[in-house]
């Protein structure tokens, strides 16, 4: 089967690669009758016209005296309005020659022609057919140049893939002598390593410009600047310089901020390609159209990698180095922790990266491929088969791709085939149940992002040997540790044991029991005896018998060479639970995984090529730090209550039932009685609403901009957002704005403006000075009515990561619960039912509270007996979600719970 690549000329203008691969890009021309139209009516509107005037009207009426007052009080005649009508067509004409010269000018000169006062629509008509004239090569402008001297470069190398039963990968490629002789200079080419956008010639009239190149590579037009001055002070290759307010010429190179999406790094090209040795038969081939194999050698320096098309795909998917899937596996685990135990508060770097994290995670794929995984083992269980040979996967915000080898053109249900079965994809909606089975492919590790914003993930079990991680040393190192802390939190991963050497301690404290810290010299001879005789197809194995556990092994230096050749004689031959990666060189190795100091990694024996997941040993002591913080006992602030801080405005629930403006963050985040905004504005409006909500002393713009773009914006991107969240919001009844400017120039909302948080806060803080106990139920009762559910519900996948770093869930949670606590205490058994609604509103805010959970049981069997307390345990079950019982909650079940309930107490467990 033979398969040629080749790209679109129009789609290489962006592309890189032409550093290594010279091109011809196209001529823009206009057609014929829209030149001649242009020229046409250029030439009736400043040579006709004034023609036409001359031979009706004669020359232009142009006053040699001022009026007397008896001519200004006579009646106007017929001829008078006619000269007066006249007059104006000749001032029209005149302003239209300014137009056209001066748009003939910036023209010439490259520039914007700046706007003729008065002129509206004769600029624009001037502006449009001298921008036609420009596109013809009538009037020659800058543009005609660039594209001029593009049109002599030398032709283009021209690749061929050849792919014999995808067994072994051969590249001929034809090099002219012109490409050969300037091989050098592009390979010490100062944009190398960095991200690159080649402007494009004008197309139709429009021309490439910052504002459109921002907002389709940074998904804000506004971000222009940061363009801007990342290319202020580089020369460009025909010696100008970007300026704002002026064109930029086609072929000239930008440099692109990190997160720039649909933009290629550029690469030192590299060395004329040799045939490439056989591949061998029992290693997973690829199965892309837009991958080239090499062959094992092939990996040691990088030759071979996949060629990727760059598309515009989701910001979020690069944000912070490209970590999605790894920090949303990281944040589920943390939170199934808290909701095992609250914990306590962090310390302020460790809560600043919990940030950083949220921003990255992208939870919503971790949600498609964990329940895409178990949704394929539940439909291999019912239609009696094995799961498909995958080697590694592809997770988008659409689908989930299986990479396979050998392919296999029937796929089970919910699956389409690809690439006549060499990739199986589902596009199942994950927001439904999750079967109760485990993943088929629990050594899925993420790589990181390609080129076209596609998470990639290997199947290390499919390895079939010792996984190499070879090139920069650190950023290697940074990989690994990437690999095994996602190993310990990813949800498919659960059936994953990791061992780990020669990497932060730290990654083994996260998630108890999955990970260790070992010498690899003691532990082999246990891996040995364990696997000894094993030869069991690990899918088939995997459908027989539930819990099949996998184990990795993550060494971040190779071993010594009788551990290493032991290591490799362990993995070797096919499919295995046993997983081995190593930094370094390992002669044993099956996959080679090759990383430069940039994060870019390769591997060719895979035809993959992404932007790598990496995490520092820094990093991951701030992430243990919050695993830590949360098993760690919480304590009341005195030795018996929560405290409550002050807020800034006090507002009670009767503010908040009257109020026209109402921001609830006790549940699901709500703004409400704002105006119309559009709807891809409103997040970002609603973010700042409520941020200053939460802040009502005030917040420097400054300080708002770093807690809602925490990558950086100009200030005139954030200063139009706050604009339009002002208009958005409103005013208050005496016309004045409800997000205001204070003199110091803080943001802040107007008092009118009403937060279910400040509410709850109020009522709480009377419950604790008022004198009577009647009193005190009466202020707590009112304040736990206002709590809806967890806090802050239903935030968007990258936004809010600011309410991390502020506490402030944990805080809510803490004080609702304390609340709680205390109104079901002083009803006790006066008030069965009040107690237990009591306890209800806490669960609301924290549902595996057990401490509410015994009240509520208490209460419930005072109300209804043993089958209060039945009904109440399901209930606990449910919403405990596999969090464990506490001991003074088997010890209340025992004492309230009939012999032979065991059943429903167990389930619990």
């Amino acid at each position: 089967m033979t398969r040629t690549t080749s790209r679109a000329k129009d789609d290489r203008a962006g592309d890189p690669t032409r550093f290594a691969e010279a091109r011809i890009p196209p001529r823009q021309s206009r057609r014929p009758l829209e030149v001649l139209g242009a020229v046409a009516a250029l030439g009736l509107l400043l040579v006709g016209l004034p023609v036409a005037l001359v031979l009706l009207s004669g020359p232009p009426p142009i006053p040699t005296s001022l009026p007397s007052l008896t001519d200004a009080a006579r009646q106007l005649s017929m001829d008078d309005l006619l000269t007066v009508l006249v007059a104006v067509v000749w001032l029209a004409w005149v302003w239209f020659v300014v137009c056209v010269v001066v748009e003939a000018v910036a023209a010439r000169r490259g520039g914007l022609a700046r706007t003729v006062p008065l002129a509206g629509p004769l600029q624009h008509l001037a502006r449009v057919l001298i921008g036609v004239l420009l596109m013809s090569g009538i009037v020659a402008g800058p543009a005609q140049a660039a594209t001029s001297a593009a049109d002599h470069v030398s032709p283009s190398t021209r690749v061929v893939m050849v792919d014999s039963s995808l067994q072994q990968t051969s590249v001929v490629a034809g090099v002219d002598q012109a490409g050969a002789a300037s091989q050098a200079d592009r390979e010490h080419s100062p944009l190398v390593g960095k991200k690159v956008y080649t402007v494009k010639a004008p197309k139709a009239g429009y021309h490439d410009n910052l504002w459109d190149i921002a907002e389709r590579h940074l998904g804000d037009g506004r971000r222009y600047q940061e363009i801007y001055h990342l290319n202020k002070d580089r020369e460009q290759p025909d010696g100008g310089q970007v300026e704002l307010a002026r064109l930029i010429h086609p072929g000239w190179e930008l440099v692109m901020p990190e997160d720039a999406v649909g933009v290629e790094r550029v690469a030192a090209p590299a060395p004329a390609p040799v045939e490439a040795p056989p591949m061998p038969m029992d290693t997973p081939a690829p199965v892309d159209d837009a991958a080239e194999t090499g062959g094992a050698e092939g990996g040691a320096d990088g030759a071979g990698g996949a060629v990727e098309t760059a598309s515009v795909f989701s910001d979020s998917v690069r944000s912070y180095g490209g970590i999605g899937l790894l920090a949303a596996g990281v944040l589920g685990a943390l939170a199934l922790q808290r909701r095992r135990q609250r914990g306590t508060r962090a310390s302020e770097d460790a809560r600043a990266v919990e940030a950083h994290l949220r921003v990255s995670a992208t939870t919503d794929r971790v949600r498609r491929l964990d329940h895409a995984l178990r949704t394929l083992t539940a439909t291999c269980r019912t239609e009696g088969a094995v799961p498909p040979p995958a080697y590694a996967a592809f997770v988008d915000d659409e689908s989930v791709e299986l990479l396979l080898a050998p392919a296999q053109p029937k796929p089970f249900t919910g699956w389409e085939a690809v690439d006549d079965g060499a990739r199986w994809r589902s596009t199942a909606d994950p927001r439904g149940s999750v079967p109760a089975e485990s993943a088929p492919y629990p050594g899925l590790v993420g790589l990181g992002v390609d080129g076209e914003g596609r998470d990639v993930l290997i199947d290390l079990e499919a390895a079939g040997g010792v996984v190499s991680l070879v090139g920069d040393v650190v950023t290697a190192e940074q990989v690994a540790a990437a690999m095994a802390l996602q190993a310990a939190t990813a949800p498919w991963a659960d059936a994953v044991r990791v061992s780990i050497s020669d990497l932060p301690d730290e990654i083994a404290t996260l998630v108890e029991g999955r990970v260790r810290v070992t010498d690899l010299a003691q532990e082999i001879g246990e891996v040995e005896q364990f696997y000894a005789g094993r030869t069991d197809d690990v899918l088939t194995g995997r459908m027989r018998r539930r819990g099949l556990f996998s184990h990795l092994v993550v060494a971040g230096r190779v071993p010594d060479a009788s551990i290493a050749e032991r290591l490799g004689a362990l993995v070797g031959g096919g499919r295995r639970t046993l997983s081995i990666v190593v930094v370094g060189e390992h002669r044993d190795s099956r996959w080679q995984l090759h990383v430069d100091e940039n994060g870019t990694l390769s591997a060719p024996q895979l035809g993959l090529t992404v932007d790598a997941n990496r995490v520092t040993a820094a990093q991951v002591s701030a992430v243990a730090e919050l695993f830590e913080a949360s098993r760690t006992a919480d304590r009341p602030d005195d030795g018996l209550r929560i405290r409550v801080s002050a807020p800034e405005v006090t507002h009670d629930d009767a503010a908040w039932a009257t109020a026209q403006r109402r921001i609830g963050v006790l549940g699901r985040l709500a703004v409400q009685g704002a105006g119309q905004i559009a709807a891809d504005r409103r997040p970002l409006a609603e973010e700042m609403v409520v941020h200053l909500a939460l802040h009502r002393e005030g917040v420097h713009p400054t300080v708002l901009a770093a807690a809602l773009w925490p990558r950086g914006v100009t200030a005139d991107v954030r200063d139009s957002a706050v604009e339009r969240a002002r208009g958005w919001l409103g005013s208050d009844v005496d016309g004045s704005h409800l997000l205001q400017e204070t003199a110091d120039g803080r943001l802040r909302l107007a008092d009118s403006v009403v937060c279910d948080w400040d509410c709850a806060r109020t009522l709480f803080l009377r419950s604790r000075t008022v004198s009577s106990e009647r009193e005190e139920v009466e202020m707590l009762r009112r304040g736990l009515q206002l709590v809806r559910g967890e806090a802050f519900s239903g935030t968007p996948q990258g936004r809010y990561a600011w309410v991390s770093e502020d506490d402030l869930p944990r805080e809510i949670a803490r004080v609702v619960v304390d609340a709680a606590d205390r109104l079901a205490t002083l009803l006790g058994e006066d008030d069965p039912s009040g107690a237990s609604d009591a306890a209800a509103a806490g669960l609301r805010a924290w549902p595996t509270e057990q401490r509410l959970w015994r009240a509520m049981v208490r209460s419930r069997h005072a109300m209804s007996g043993v089958a209060g307390v039945m009904q109440t345990v399901e209930a606990m079950i449910a919403r405990m979600d596999g969090v464990p019982l506490e001991a003074e909650t088997e010890a209340l079940l025992d004492e309230l719970m009939p012999t032979g309930s065991g059943g429903t107490l167990a389930g619990a467990n």
